[in-house]
């Protein structure tokens, strides 16, 4: 497992295609968040000469399998100037020095995006979402304790990655697997501070979207069914209408 092999990359520029990226496999640099930061920066530019609004979904590979720190990152975490001492005095082992050394690029990645938005006075009129897709990687079985999850919750030994205070994993159906935080900052509307355990999901963001852009669907898709809800309302510190006490029925086949 090295460095200069790891992951996908669906982004590098190709002036043959129609979109300018290809969608071939082929090995990225050490540390592709960054690549995916420069490719945004710019996508930005372009629409800021043209004078454009503009919709950018960011998928980011940190921290999916393989996770695979920079040498460079993962110094750094074992040296514990980006990474917090081992809770238990025991050193990190060499999975989970690459595991928070992923997190650590993905998070000053993140950075560099909203510095690059401030740059551009985009910031405080544009609504970013950040989130993820499931809980960490490896599960506990058979029911979603893991070893040392009480003495120890930020250490699992299955895998690096932590659920906090909920149970189970990835392709759990405990919570752990699915309910994974969600921040929206959008400071033009929203002073922010605000917190909510409703349910939401990625299917969210179209009507979210629609909503606020007061767009209506074209006249022959207004009988289609929606999978997803606004969570405007969640947003002004309100709640839903028509949620049986409250609460979100939601479900979905894997």
């Amino acid at each position: 497992e090295d460095s200069n092999h790891c992951c996908f990359n669906y982004w590098w520029d190709d002036p043959m295609q129609p979109h300018g990226v290809n969608n071939l496999t082929e090995p990225t640099e050490p540390d592709d968040a960054m690549y995916l930061v420069d490719a945004f920066s710019r996508f930005i530019d372009k629409r800021k000469q043209q004078e454009l609004p503009f919709l950018a979904q960011i998928s980011f590979h940190n921290c999916h399998i393989p996770f695979i720190g920079s040498v460079e990152a993962v110094e750094a975490c074992a040296r514990n100037e980006t990474c917090r001492p081992p809770s238990n005095g025991i050193p990190y082992t060499d999975r989970e020095l690459d595991y928070y050394a992923c997190l650590t690029q993905l998070d000053k990645a993140v950075g560099e995006i909203l510095e690059i938005l401030k740059s551009k006075a985009y910031f405080d009129n544009t609504m970013v979402w950040m989130t993820s897709d499931n809980g960490p990687e490896h599960n506990c079985p058979p029911q979603g304790i893991c070893q040392h999850g009480d003495s120890d919750p930020a250490r699992p030994v299955e895998g690096p990655g932590s659920a906090g205070l909920l149970r189970g994993r990835k392709r759990d159906i405990y919570e752990g697997g699915h309910r994974v935080p969600g921040i929206v900052s959008w400071p033009t509307y929203f002073q922010g501070g605000g917190s909510t355990w409703e349910t939401a999901s990625t299917t969210d963001f179209l009507p979210t979207i629609l909503e606020i852009l007061e767009v209506e669907r074209p006249f022959e898709q207004q009988n289609w069914a929606m999978d997803g809800r606004s969570i405007l309302p969640l947003l002004k510190g309100e709640q839903w209408k028509g949620t049986k006490g409250g609460e979100r029925e939601i479900g979905w086949g894997y």
